[in-house]
């Protein structure tokens, strides 16, 4: 095998290798935006449930309120 042809396989080898490189990198790239999109919509929804959740804590408490108000309790000793 001359030279010429050794180089030329360095060569190809090293395109080939440069380009799979390149394409894993922006695959890799695509992959984590992706998961980076799903994080904030997950993130989103999370703190849409925590202010529905506040609220319903709050309106169960003023019905619980009212509803004491209304009852009237007597203790019984014995």
């Amino acid at each position: 095998m001359n030279a010429s042809r050794k180089a030329k396989i360095a060569f190809a080898a090293s395109i080939v290798f440069t380009t799979v490189t390149i394409f894993g990198v922006y695959r890799l790239k695509g992959y984590e935006l992706e998961v980076r999109r799903r994080g904030i919509v997950r993130d989103d929804e999370r703190r849409k449930q925590i202010a529905a959740n506040a609220l319903e804590y709050e309106r169960n408490e003023q019905l619980q309120r009212r509803l004491q108000s209304e009852q009237s309790v007597t203790e019984t000793s014995t």
